[in-house]
This record gives C-alpha cells, sequence and structure tokens, in this order.
C-alpha cells in the first residue's frame, strides 16, 4: 500500500508563496489546482478508512506522477490537494493540465470492485506574471473550487478573457483594498421578529459599501472581491468586530443582539474561533448575544475539517444560525452533528409558498425538522402580512424581511425599534 502523505499546509503555502515570486521575476505564468475528494467522508463511513488511505494516497502518488517536479504536490486537508504549476507558457495550459489531472484520478479512483467512484471536484486559478500575490492566488482557486462544488462549470474564458488579458476591474479591486483599511463599509441591521409576541431580540448585521461615484455594491461583489484579493479573514474580522461593538453599545438598552454571517470558505479557519473569542473579550460582550450565520452549504462542503470549529465556537457560548436552509441539498443525518441551534429557511421558499403548494410543504417539513431537533426557526424573505399569518400558524419562530423593516443604518435601526409596537 503506498504511504499516506501528511497534511502539509505550511509547506504549501511556503511553496506557492516562492512560486509567485519567481513568477513575478520572470514575468512567468503560474497555475494552482486544488483537487477535492468530497465523498471521502461517506467512503470512510461504509468502506472503512483503509480504503479512504488507500484513495488519498493513491491521489498523491498520481498527482505527482503528472508533475514530476519536487514542491509541487501537497495535501492540505482532510480530502484535499494542491497542485503548484509554475512556468506556464501559455495560461490556457491550466485546462490542459486540469483535464489531464482530472482523467487520470477519475479513472483511477475506485472502490469496492469499483462499484463506488470516487467525487472528484476540480478549482482553478492562473496568476499571469506574478501579479497577484500567493493569498490572492490561493483565493481564486477557492472560488473557483466553491463553483463547482455548488454545481457550476469551470469557467477558463472568465479568467483569461477572450484576449488573453484576465477580465479583472482592477480599479475596483484597489477601491475595495483602500476601503478595507481605511474602514469606509458599514453595517446596515435587519430585524428578526418574533412572530407570536411581535418582540425584537436580535437582527442580522449587513455589510454594505458605496465606493464614490459607483454606487452600491452587491454583497455578492463584495464577496468575490474578497476572496479574489485574499482578503476573506480581513474583511470577515472587520465585520464581526464592528458588530459586537454595536451589541456593547446597545446593552443594557436596547438589549439587541446581532448575528453575522461568516463565508464558507472561512468555516474551516483554524483562526475562526479566536476571532471570535478575542472580539468579545475585547468589546465586552456576553457571547450569547451573537450568532454565526453559516451557509448550508458550508457545512456539506468542508463537514469534517469546519466541525472542529464549530464545537469551538459553541464552547464559547456563540450561537450558531445554518443560514440559507433547503438552498444546499444536504442529508438529515447531519441535523445529528451539527452544533447550531437556529435554522433560517431560505427566502426563495417563503416568498413562493403561498402560490407553490410543493414549497409550502417543504416549509412545513423544515419547520418541523428543525423543532425536531431542538432548532428555534426564522423565515428570510417575510414580504406580506399573509406570510407573516401563515409561518405563525405552522410554528415558525421569527420572521425577517421587508415586512417588518428593510436593512438600516444604526441610527435609523434604533429609531425603527423604539417606533415598533412590539406586537404583530
Amino acid at each position: 500500500m503506498p504511504e499516506l502523505p501528511e497534511i502539509e499546509r505550511a509547506s504549501f503555502i511556503r511553496a506557492i508563496g516562492a512560486a509567485v515570486a519567481r513568477a513575478r521575476e520572470e514575468n512567468s505564468n503560474l497555475g494552482l489546482l486544488l483537487i477535492d475528494l468530497t465523498n471521502l467522508g461517506r467512503i470512510n463511513h461504509y468502506h472503512g478508512y483503509q480504503t479512504g488511505d488507500l484513495i488519498l494516497a493513491t491521489t498523491y502518488e498520481q498527482l505527482l506522477e503528472v508533475s514530476k517536479l519536487p514542491g509541487t504536490v501537497f495535501r492540505v486537508g482532510s480530502h484535499r490537494f494542491a497542485f503548484v504549476l509554475p512556468g506556464l507558457g501559455n495560461p490556457a495550459l491550466i485546462a490542459l493540465a486540469m483535464n489531464r489531472v482530472t482523467g487520470l484520478l477519475e479513472g483511477g479512483l475506485y472502490v469496492d470492485d469499483g462499484m463506488v467512484k470516487v467525487d472528484l471536484k476540480v478549482g482553478f486559478a492562473v496568476n499571469r506574471g506574478g501579479r497577484r500575490d500567493s493569498m490572492a492566488t490561493l483565493a481564486m482557486a477557492e472560488a473557483s473550487l466553491a463553483r463547482v462544488k455548488s454545481g457550476g462549470a469551470h469557467r477558463v474564458e472568465d479568467l483569461l478573457g477572450d484576449d488573453g488579458q484576465e477580465p479583472v476591474d482592477y480599479l475596483l479591486e484597489q477601491h475595495f483594498a483602500d476601503a478595507l483599511q481605511d474602514n469606509e463599509f458599514e453595517l446596515y441591521y435587519q430585524p428578526k421578529v418574533h412572530l407570536a409576541s411581535g418582540e425584537v431580540q436580535s437582527a442580522e448585521a449587513l455589510l454594505r459599501w458605496a465606493p464614490p461615484g459607483r454606487g452600491p455594491v452587491s454583497p455578492e461583489v463584495l464577496v468575490e472581491l474578497a476572496e479574489t484579493t485574499g482578503r476573506a479573514y480581513e474583511l470577515t474580522r472587520m465585520v464581526v468586530h464592528r458588530a459586537v461593538r454595536q451589541v456593547r453599545e446597545w446593552q443594557p438598552s436596547p438589549g439587541v443582539g446581532l448575528a453575522v454571517n461568516v463565508h464558507a470558505g472561512l468555516v474551516a479557519n483554524p483562526d475562526l474561533p479566536s476571532l471570535l473569542r478575542d472580539a468579545l473579550v475585547i468589546w465586552g460582550v456576553d457571547a450569547g448575544r451573537v450568532t454565526v450565520e453559516i451557509t448550508e452549504s458550508a457545512f456539506i462542503e468542508d463537514k469534517d475539517s469546519g466541525f472542529d470549529n464549530l464545537l469551538k465556537l459553541r464552547e464559547l457560548g456563540v450561537n450558531l444560525s445554518i443560514d440559507d436552509f433547503g438552498t444546499g441539498y444536504s442529508s438529515l443525518s447531519y441535523f445529528k452533528h451539527i452544533p447550531a441551534a437556529e435554522l433560517k429557511i431560505d427566502k426563495s421558499f417563503v416568498s413562493s409558498m403561498q402560490e407553490d403548494p410543493q414549497d409550502l410543504e417543504l416549509v412545513k417539513i423544515m419547520i418541523h425538522i428543525a423543532h425536531r431537533f431542538g432548532l428555534t426557526v426564522v423565515a428570510e424573505g417575510v414580504e406580506d402580512r399573509a406570510s407573516v399569518d401563515l409561518l405563525r400558524d405552522l410554528g415558525c419562530d421569527y420572521g425577517q424581511g421587508y415586512f417588518f423593516s428593510r436593512p438600516l443604518p444604526a441610527d435609523e435601526f434604533e429609531e425603527w425599534l423604539r417606533e415598533w409596537p412590539g406586537r404583530l
């Protein structure tokens, strides 16, 4: 049996840093592949860890065979590998390398006499001339992998462009970096209303940015910018600290807790628990007033490596919420393990439940399942009184949406709270 490779994140970070520096010095192109064996956890469960270890060892050997260069292939996670491709004469060769790796691994990674196939997903990044730093390069590959794992397709042309140039808005990227340094982002707040009593005990903090001369940047573009520039953690740190500070300012009155969103790619980041811990200590806030919202897909994509982080957050006393539930196609078995206290039904189901009997049944099922596992339920996208009444009849705990309030700056949110009658 081939030898199981160790996880070498630190070695990989050093290698990608050196490769970027060399590409910048030589004005050459650098490629990066991230290879994720997404169903390895299930294979371990049904076929045993020895089989899973054999698959990992085989993957590593086959990647080494493709590379033939030392210090370019690394195991960087429980079921993830990184493959650094220096000196790409033509950036489009990343597609050839990706196809070769995919074809080789898909043809050789079978278990149980070929009856079970390993589910393989590959993300990529191209760094032309070493113009991006190592973390930005890695972030681009992570974003590519996340898109593929969520059902998207590889889009080489999106990175290279028809003329061989990256179609990136460098000016907006620079504005983003400057805004992060200068604290130009704002947090808006949208209340979560208890449907039985009408009380408001918490709200969601939502990031907003309007660069001069451009108008508001959508949250989706903000996330993409953070990933592309390798600043997702830095942005999250800013949001967490500002939100926790706001909670402090609202104690004891109006005493509203806050929920903050953590990007899926940061769920397994080993610094996430200390980030929350430090913010709570610095601002003197009780952990129970803070909720971390993580999308359902984040739980599914990296359950093994991110689970310890979630447990550490729960041990801190921070509440965990499953955001956008219903869009990630998760197995019910996850509910036995996820240390969450809250489930948020995605607005796509809430907005159509009055017209679509199937969506209505799904909302009923989600509420029932969540309550069976002891989770509080929040319905997103509540737009009208009829939805409020229906959700309350179904036993939903909280509602969030424009029927109550749009997201508001802190001062307007405080004014809204003063005027809110406290009943429905």
